[in-house]
């Protein structure tokens, strides 16, 4: 039996205006357009990590050519052992910047000055006190031309973004991370931004990024993150959090990394690293911070004896921070860009990770890297 036209035109009013009330109910984010191949390109900005090679041509270098040009690595961090002296670096980093990527890399390493160090005086290069010498010895101008031609190294090799300064405030002396390796300026919050901000300050003159390291505050741990979990609930004291937040409202700030530092009053699952309670609901709601976040290493003993791969790339993704960093040398995974695209895009079509949360931290690793001094004809587009 033929249905009766008025019944017919009824069905597709209702039709209509059901379809409408839904694309209305939507934000324009939600609205917004995401294919497979965007997402991968977005994906691939958010990952830093560590690399075996010392050169191109070294066998070990194959692979990562390849991700890097493919867009699935956004960063290197250089250890020890990819360093022998100042040419070779110059040389390799010089031949990573010729390749053919959409986006400049970041090209970093930890140089702390005192323990907490890269460039050795073995391999040729001029080596720095620690920040507590600093602290405790110098005073701003000097600290100022000490981190001036510390800053001048790094850009001298290539490298463009530097794991410093620690702005943990020296709460517990005896901190195993922390304390004992004399890698705080001070127990005096105010003196550590103001060490901090000469710090900064050099290294932006010689076009180097820095990052502020570790939220929310490592100075009162009694534990060291590198071996296991790092517990600060008992310990922590709002006092350590006074540099970050000054920093910020100074503008001095490039990058803020993430420590696995566990607080449960805030949250009794992750640590500040994978918890969105630290990361989005403090640092970026509470405090202001807009910029780019970046986690301690994933393959840290704090984590990973912890949590599974998927787990640690999910609940960082969705914590607001921006790059994830799994560079342990010691545990390199040559399929890790690959294995973190398939966990993000499974999360995002099985609702777990929103795809605007990969769009903002893209968005945000965009304007980091405008701030480069790229010497190649390479743009950011």
């Amino acid at each position: 039996m033929l249905m009766p036209l008025r019944k017919i035109i009824l069905i597709f009013t209702l039709q209509f205006f059901i379809a409408r009330a839904a694309t209305m109910a939507q934000s324009p984010q939600d609205a917004r357009p995401f294919d497979k191949a965007q997402l991968e390109q977005e994906i691939g900005q958010m990952l830093m990590v560590g690399i075996r090679g010392t050169e191109m041509n070294n066998e070990f270098m194959e692979q990562t050519r390849k991700q890097i040009e493919n867009g699935a690595i956004g960063g290197i961090i250089f250890f020890k052992h990819n360093i022998k002296d100042g040419k070779q670096l110059g040389d390799f980093i010089h031949d990573l910047n010729e390749l053919s990527v959409q986006l400049p890399l970041l090209l970093a390493v930890d140089e702390e000055g005192g323990k907490a160090r890269r460039l050795k005086i073995s391999q040729g290069f001029e080596e720095f006190p620690s920040a507590a010498d600093v602290g405790d010895k110098l005073n701003l101008d000097e600290a100022f031309k000490v981190y001036s031609r510390m800053a001048s190294q790094i850009h001298a090799t290539g490298l463009n973004l530097n794991f410093g300064p620690v702005v943990d405030v020296n709460i517990n002396h005896s901190s195993p991370a922390i304390g004992k390796l004399r890698r705080s300026f001070s127990s005096d919050p105010e003196k550590v931004y103001q060490y901090s901000k000469a710090f900064i300050n050099a290294h932006r003159n010689a076009g180097v990024l820095t990052t502020l390291k570790h939220y929310p505050g490592h100075g009162s741990s009694r534990e060291d993150t590198h071996n296991d979990l790092t517990d600060i609930t008992k310990t922590w004291e709002k006092d350590e959090q006074l540099p970050f937040a000054k920093l910020i409202d100074s503008s001095m700030v490039d990058i803020i990394m993430a420590g696995h530092l566990f607080d449960q009053d805030l949250d009794i699952k992750y640590p500040a690293s994978l918890s969105a309670v630290h990361i989005q609901d403090n640092l970026r709601d509470k405090l202001g911070y807009e910029g780019v976040v970046i986690t301690d290493d994933l393959q840290m003993g704090a984590i990973i004896k912890r949590f599974s791969l998927e787990e640690i790339i999910i609940a960082a993704v969705n914590s607001g921070s921006d790059i994830l960093q799994f560079s342990d040398p010691r545990n390199l995974d040559d399929d890790l860009p690959q294995k973190m695209q398939n966990v993000i895009l499974t999360a995002i079509n099985e609702g777990k990770i929103k795809p605007e949360r990969i769009h903002e931290s893209y968005t945000r690793i965009v304007e980091l890297k405008r701030k480069l001094d790229i010497s190649s004809n390479k743009t950011v587009e």
